[in-house]
C-alpha cells in the first residue's frame, strides 16, 4: 500500500483504529448507558463525527506540522468507508442482539411457554451454547473473580463468524455487480454521501473544506447543539426545563394518533432529496394512516403481527408494502439485465477490473456463487432444509437490494423492510409443513436478517459511490473493507460479551437482551400453536401492494407530470418513518419547495450548508452527550435514535 495510493498504509491503520473504537464505543453507549444509538442507520453518527474530527481538527494540525503529513481526500474517504462498513455490526446491524437471540430459547424457556420441547431439541450445537450455566452468566453476570467461559462459546462464535463472512462477501460481490448500473448508467444521487464528500473537499489553498468556512453551516450546527444541550442539562438541574421537540397529533376526532418528531438530521437530509421523493414518503404515510383508521372502523383484520414487521402497523398494510418492495426490487433487477449480462460476458472472458470497479467481473460473479453456496450449505448443515434455506437466502438478497436502491436514490437515513422473509415463509408454508428444524432455524436467522435499518448492502453500495472515480482504490479497497469487518466482528463481540458478563445482559438496554431474544421465538411459537386458517388474505394484500407498485412504476416512466415516486410506497408505514421521520420529511419538503419556488436553484445551493450543519450538529451533539452523561452516570438520555 503505497503512500500515493488512496488505500495507503496510514489510511488503513487509521481506519482500522477507528473501526476498533467504533466496535467498543457503540455497544458501550447503547447497551450500558442506554444513550444515543451511534451506529443504528445508514449514515452512522459516530462515523460522521469521527470524519468531522479528522477533517476539522486533526488535518489542520498535521498540515501545520508538515504538508506531507496531511491526509489526502482519497485517504479520508477510504477511512470513512472503513468506518461505514464497521458501523453496521456493533449494535442494530448485528451484535447488539446477536448473543441474545441465539441463547434466547434456552434462557427464556419456561414450563409455561414450552420452548424446551418446541425449539431446544432443534438447536444445532453450532448455533448456540448448550451449557445453561454459561448462558445464565451472559444474562445475569459472572460471580466475583470468574472469567468469561469462552470454551462454551468457541464453537458457536466460530461457526457464526464463518457464516457472516460469507454473507458479507456475497453482498460485496452483489454490490460490485450492480455498481456500474447504479453509478454509471442510472447515476443515482446517493444523498447520504453529500455530507462526507463536502467535509473532505480539497481547497486549492490547502485550507479546510469550504463547508467549514460557511457561517450558514455553523448556524445550522448550532441549532441542534443548543436545543439538545439545553434539554440534556434538564437531567442535571431544574434550571433547564426541557423544550418539547416531540408530541402526538390526534386526527379524526382523536381516533388516530400520529407522532410528531422534530428530527434535525432528517430535515437536513430531506433538503437533499428530490422533491417528489420526500413528498411521496410523507404522502404515502398519511394514506397508510387513513387506511389504518378505515380498516379499524370496518373491522378488517387478516391476522396477527409478524416478526420484525416494523412496528405496530397492521399486517394488511405491511403486506401491501412488502408486495410493493418485491415488485420494485424485481423491476430494479430487470432494468439491470443488460449490465449484468455484460458483467457475466466479461467474467467468462476473464477480463480485468476497469477503473472504479472494486473486483474483476469473474471474481464478483464466481465469488457471489461461492458465497451463496457456502451460506446454503451452512444452513443445511445446521438443520435447515435446502429449499427453505434457498427461500431465506434468496428473499434476503431481494430485500437488501431493494433497500439499498431506496436508500441510494432517496437518501433515507433509516430504512427498514416492511416484512422479512422469515414471516412469509413461516406464515405462507406453515409450521406443520416446515417442521421444527426449519422453524427454529428461521428464528435463529433473525440474528443476521432481522432489523434492517443498518445493513451491510446499504453500506457497501454507499462505500462504492464514495470512492467512485478515485484512483488507487480498485482491488485494495476490498482488503480494507474486509479488515473493517473482521475488526468490527471481533471488537463488538468482545465488548458485548464483556458488558453482559460484567453487568448482566438483563441489566443492559432492555431490547437487546429482553425483547430481541424473545420476539422471534414467541412469534414462531404462535405460528406453531395458533396457525391461521388460510394464507390467502395475506397473499391478497401482498398482491394489492404489488399491483399498486406496478401502477406507480408505469406512471413514473410514462408521464413526466406524475408527482409520486414509487420508492415512497414500500417504506411509508415502517417503524422509522412512522415514529421519527415523516413529519420532519414533510417540513423539509415544504422548506425546499418554497426555496426553489421563490429563490431558484441558486438560493437552494446557497442554503445547502445550513442543512448540512443541521445533520452534523445533531450528530456531534449526540456523541458529545454520550460521553458527558457517562462521566456523570446519567443513563437514558437519547438525543439520536434511528
Amino acid at each position: 500500500m503505497q503512500r500515493n495510493s488512496a488505500v495507503s498504509l496510514r489510511a488503513v491503520c487509521t481506519g482500522g483504529a477507528l473501526c476498533a473504537a467504533i466496535s467498543v464505543l457503540s455497544p458501550w453507549a447503547a447497551l450500558l448507558h442506554k444513550s444515543s444509538e451511534l451506529t443504528s442507520n445508514a449514515i452512522p453518527v459516530i462515523a460522521v463525527v469521527s470524519l468531522f474530527v479528522l477533517t476539522a481538527v486533526v488535518a489542520p494540525v498535521m498540515r501545520a506540522l508538515s504538508p506531507r503529513l496531511a491526509f489526502t481526500r482519497p485517504e479520508l474517504l477510504v477511512i470513512y468507508v472503513m468506518m461505514l462498513i464497521a458501523a453496521v455490526i456493533p449494535t442494530k446491524g448485528l451484535m447488539g442482539s446477536f448473543l441474545g437471540v441465539i441463547t434466547g430459547p434456552l434462557y427464556y424457556s419456561t414450563p409455561e411457554n414450552g420452548w424446551a420441547q418446541l425449539f431446544l431439541p432443534h438447536v444445532n450445537q453450532w448455533l448456540a451454547p448448550k451449557d445453561l450455566t454459561a448462558v445464565r452468566y451472559l444474562y445475569e453476570g459472572l460471580p466475583d473473580g470468574m472469567g468469561i467461559p469462552w470454551a462454551a462459546w468457541a464453537v458457536p462464535l466460530l461457526a457464526w463468524g464463518a457464516f457472516l463472512l460469507a454473507f458479507y462477501w456475497s453482498l460485496l460481490c452483489l454490490g460490485a455487480i450492480l455498481q456500474g448500473q447504479w453509478l454509471d448508467r442510472e447515476r443515482l444521487v446517493f444523498p447520504l454521501t453529500k455530507l462526507p464528500l463536502a467535509m473532505t473537499e480539497e481547497e486549492p489553498s490547502g485550507r479546510l473544506a469550504g463547508v467549514f468556512h460557511s457561517r450558514l453551516m455553523w448556524l445550522g450546527f448550532s441549532v441542534p447543539l443548543l436545543l439538545h444541550s439545553w434539554n440534556s442539562l434538564d437531567n442535571y438541574s431544574d434550571a433547564f426545563p426541557a423544550v418539547t421537540l416531540n408530541t402526538t397529533l390526534g386526527l379524526l376526532n382523536g381516533q388516530v394518533a400520529i407522532p410528531i418528531h422534530l428530527n434535525f438530521p432528517v430535515i437536513g437530509l430531506g433538503y437533499l432529496m428530490q422533491l417528489n421523493v420526500s413528498f411521496s414518503v410523507w404522502f404515502f404515510y398519511m394514506l397508510s394512516v387513513l387506511q389504518r383508521w378505515a380498516f379499524a372502523r370496518l373491522g378488517v383484520q387478516i391476522g396477527g403481527a409478524d416478526v420484525w414487521n416494523s412496528g405496530l402497523t397492521p399486517p394488511s398494510i405491511m403486506h401491501q408494502q412488502a408486495g410493493g418492495l418485491l415488485v420494485l426490487t424485481l423491476f430494479v433487477l430487470w432494468t439491470s439485465r443488460d449490465h449484468v449480462r455484460e458483467i457475466v460476458r466479461r467474467a467468462r472472458a476473464g477480463g480485468a477490473a476497469r477503473a472504479g470497479e472494486p473486483l474483476p467481473p469473474r471474481t464478483a460473479v464466481v465469488g457471489l456463487v461461492i458465497g451463496v453456496v457456502f451460506m446454503l450449505s451452512w444452513l443445511v448443515q445446521t438443520g435447515m432444509s435446502l429449499w427453505v434455506a434457498a427461500l431465506l437466502v434468496g428473499g434476503t438478497m431481494l430485500v437488501l437490494v431493494g433497500l439499498a436502491r431506496i436508500v441510494g436514490e432517496a437518501g433515507m437515513p433509516s430504512c427498514q423492510t416492511p416484512m422479512v422473509p422469515q414471516a412469509f415463509i413461516m406464515r405462507g408454508i406453515g409450521a406443520e409443513n416446515l417442521g421444527m428444524n426449519n422453524v427454529t432455524g428461521l428464528g435463529m436467522s433473525t440474528t443476521w436478517m432481522g432489523e434492517t435499518s443498518a445493513n451491510m448492502m446499504v453500506a457497501i453500495v454507499h462505500s462504492l459511490r464514495l470512492v467512485h472515480g478515485v484512483e488507487g482504490t480498485s482491488g485494495r479497497l476490498v482488503w480494507a473493507m474486509g479488515l473493517a469487518v473482521v475488526i468490527a466482528l471481533a471488537g463488538s463481540c468482545w465488548t458485548v460479551m464483556y458488558l453482559a458478563h460484567a453487568y448482566g445482559g438483563i441489566n443492559l438496554a432492555d431490547w437487546y437482551f429482553g425483547g430481541a431474544p424473545r420476539w422471534p421465538f414467541e412469534y414462531a411459537a404462535s405460528v406453531v400453536r395458533s396457525p391461521e386458517a388460510s394464507f390467502a388474505p395475506r397473499l391478497a394484500f401482498t398482491a394489492i401492494g404489488s399491483t399498486i407498485m406496478g401502477g406507480l412504476l408505469y406512471m413514473r416512466h410514462h408521464f413526466l407530470w406524475w408527482p409520486l415516486h414509487p420508492i415512497g410506497f414500500p417504506i411509508a408505514a415502517t417503524f422509522p418513518v412512522h415514529n421519527f421521520n415523516w413529519s420532519s420529511l414533510l417540513l423539509a419538503w415544504l422548506l425546499k419547495a418554497v426555496v426553489l419556488h421563490y429563490g431558484g436553484v441558486k438560493t437552494y445551493r446557497a442554503l445547502l450548508p445550513f442543512f448540512l450543519g443541521l445533520i452534523l450538529g445533531h450528530f456531534s451533539t449526540a456523541t458529545l452527550w454520550v460521553f458527558v452523561d457517562a462521566s456523570y452516570g446519567v443513563k437514558g438520555n437519547v438525543i439520536f435514535f434511528y
